[in-house]
Parts: C-alpha cells; structure tokens; sequence
C-alpha cells in the first residue's frame, strides 16, 4: 500500500486543520478571548516554520535524488570528463558508501570544498571511479589522503 500522507506531516497537518477551525469559529469567540487569539497565533507562526522546514527538506532530498541519478548513471570514462568539470566549477563530490559509517568524513572534507553524498551499503562501481579522482586529487593538491578524513 501506497504512503500518501507521510508521518512527518502529521503535526503540520493537525496544526492547519487548529487554523482552520479558529477562522471559522463564531467572531464573538474570538473577540473576548485574548488566549484563544494568541493560541492561534502561535499555532500559525509553528506552522508556517514546520512548513517552510519540511520545504527545505525536501528540496534538499530532490536535489540529492538528481546528483545521484546523474552521476549513477555515468560510466567510468564519462565519470572521468564530469570529474573534470566538477574540478573546474569547484563542485566536486564524493560519494561514501559501504558497511562503515563514514564517522567524521562529511565535516572534514567538506573543510576542502567536497560535498559527501552517504550512499549507505550500495556501492557503485562508477562512483568508486569518481571517489578514486578525488582522492588522487586531494593527494596531490592538498597532500591529504581520504582515510585521515575519516578520523
């Protein structure tokens, strides 16, 4: 069975559905409470910030999506010419994966202007072909190997 309403909208959903009983509650209600008025007020400033969080989110995870597809879908000899451009347009990348946890991979290579993509258990052979040219690149530019980046 499909998930339509996945769980981490459940409390921005409860909290709409709060909104939209306080607009249509009758207007002397809301007139003698001032704790009602700033209940809703507060219900709508949580709101808004859970939603534009939740936005964020999942702009981040598209985008991670499209990174991934793209460079899975390369082989090993294009992978060498998206290297290329990627060094160029400083945007390199590299992609960990395997059973270890990459510990504290992602905050130290990031201090050199690589973005970690943590792939989990998957391995990619093509990916591995990427990994290798950042590696042999931070060797020979920044004379510092991917296993000191993990510590």
């Amino acid at each position: 069975m499909y998930e339509f309403f996945y769980q981490e909208f459940y409390f921005p959903a409860i909290l709409a559905i709060l909104l939209i009983t306080f607009i249509f509650l009758p207007k002397h209600l809301k007139i003698k409470s001032k704790l009602l008025n700033l209940t809703a007020l507060g219900i709508g400033i949580l709101f808004v910030t859970l939603t534009t969080q939740l936005t964020f989110d999942y702009f981040g995870m598209k985008r991670t999506e499209k990174i991934l597809t793209e460079y899975h879908e390369l082989d090993c000899e294009k992978i060498t010419d998206r290297f290329a451009t990627d060094l160029v347009n400083d945007e390199l990348k590299y992609f960990s994966s395997g059973l270890v946890g990459s510990g504290n991979l992602s905050k130290n290579i990031k201090k050199y202007g690589i973005e970690n993509f943590e792939l989990g258990c998957m391995v990619y052979e093509n990916l591995n072909c990427y990994n290798q040219l950042v590696s042999n690149h931070l060797k020979k530019e920044k004379n510092v190997t991917i296993n000191e980046l993990y510590e």
